[in-house]
């Protein structure tokens, strides 16, 4: 059953494409005899045979392939009011070639020039039979609506997807449409004035082919700002995403901060704090953008980092004096890289003036950290920063191969490259 219901598909199909292929053929036949009868006088004859190849195919083209290598323009109104011309049917004719006009090939072609002549010729036995005034008010109409379109395409030069070529790209093409509404209403009055329905007709065709570019210069305008949203939306997802992948990594730190016994009234205020700011991160709901995300992520950084200077400030106050007080030059160091100021702390930051190693790994700490900084701020580009960096804390793994920063006190990043350094 199967097999057969594919066979009988088949031959239908065969069918279907051999009854196409005669059709086009037919139209072609038609149109080759019907100008052979054209060009021998025999216009009764012509005007049948471009009539039967209208009905088999009424589109028009500048070119389709007749038979074999020969090709030829394909404009069977045109002929068949030439025919009716000849003939002395001027009502016949006008109505061929005006829709030879509506189809819009003809204008294209040599043979648009003697059809406008003979137009003219026409127009006399003609006039009087057209309503000037009606086909004038549609002739407005389309200006109006050509006008309309200039005006909704005019609105997309505030697009900022479209500001940096609207001047070179999209401008000219609206300049042109509106230079050419003026003109058309300025060839309109004429042709109103001295009753000419033919150039009535071809400002109406030129208006309608006007407003019909426009458009689909419209729609590839309102595409490319439809694509630019999208991009900036899918830019603005991942920012968040990002945002958010920061904001949870700071989150899970602070959560992590160490708590003590009898911590300092200091401690124990910015510890509140730092809980309220992980209350405030948890809030940030869906819609939060990626600035509102980093802010939160940057204010819980500050708060931890204060915490940490206050746990270590308290744990050297349990120390013994000579113990417990660092040397004022590292403290300065200190102050200077967690008040943001890095390029003061790689000036300070000199180990070679502190006698004990305890003071020289903090003070290459600190300038690593500070260098490290720098370099991601500037794009990581400055590759002799990098190997400032690299060196400084190799310096560090030798005098004490089992040190490890404090991991509150700096960015996971820089923390990551201390690990992976060797």
């Amino acid at each position: 059953m199967l097999r057969c219901r594919f066979t009988t598909l088949l031959v239908c199909s065969l069918l279907l494409l051999a009854f196409a292929s005669a059709a086009e053929a037919e139209f072609k036949r038609n149109y080759t005899l019907a100008k052979k009868s054209f060009e021998e006088g025999n216009y009764q004859d012509a005007v049948s045979k471009f009539q039967d190849a209208i009905k088999d195919n009424p589109e028009e083209a500048a070119r389709v392939k007749i038979y074999g290598m020969r090709y030829d323009s394909y404009i069977p109104h045109y002929f068949l009011g030439e025919a009716h011309f000849r003939l002395n049917d001027c009502k016949s004719a006008m109505s061929a070639w005006n829709k030879a006009l509506e189809l819009g090939v003809i204008q294209g072609l040599e043979e648009y020039g003697a059809m406008q002549k003979n137009m003219s010729a026409c127009k006399v036995d003609v006039v009087e039979t057209v309503d000037v005034s009606r086909i004038a008010q549609q002739a407005r109409t389309e200006i109006d609506a050509l006008q309309s379109t200039n005006t909704s395409f005019a609105r997309l030069q505030n697009e900022s997807a479209l500001k940096r070529e609207w001047a070179s790209k999209w401008q000219p093409e609206l300049t042109r449409s509106e230079q050419l509404a003026q003109s058309l209403l300025q060839r309109l009055d004429k042709a109103t004035g001295a009753a000419d329905p033919t150039a009535i007709e071809a400002i109406i065709q030129e208006a309608k082919s006007a407003a019909s570019a426009l458009t689909g210069t419209e729609k590839l305008a309102q595409a490319q700002v439809k694509a630019a949203q999208s991009q900036g939306a899918d830019a603005e997802r991942l920012a968040r995403e990002s945002a958010r992948r920061d904001l949870q990594n700071s989150t899970r730190l602070a959560r992590a901060a160490e708590t003590h016994d009898s911590a300092s009234d200091q401690m124990k205020t910015l510890l509140a704090d730092l809980q309220r700011q992980i209350g405030v991160a948890e809030g940030l709901g869906d819609t939060a953008s990626a600035a509102n995300i980093k802010e939160q992520t940057q204010v819980i950084d500050n708060v931890l980092r204060r915490y940490n200077l206050a746990v270590q400030d308290w744990q050297a106050q349990k120390q013994s004096v000579a113990d417990r007080t660092p040397p004022a030059e590292l403290k300065r160091i200190a102050e200077a890289y967690f008040a943001g100021d890095y390029a003061a702390t790689v000036k300070l930051a000199n180990p070679d003036s502190f006698d004990k190693d305890r003071a020289r790994i903090q003070a290459l700490l600190f300038r690593a950290a500070a260098n490290y900084t720098l370099y991601v701020r500037s794009g990581e580009q400055q590759q002799p920063t990098l190997a400032q960096v690299q060196s400084d804390i190799r310096a560090i793994k030798k005098m004490n191969s089992g040190f490890s920063p404090y991991i509150a006190a700096f960015s996971p990043r820089f923390l990551a490259l201390f690990k992976q350094t060797v």
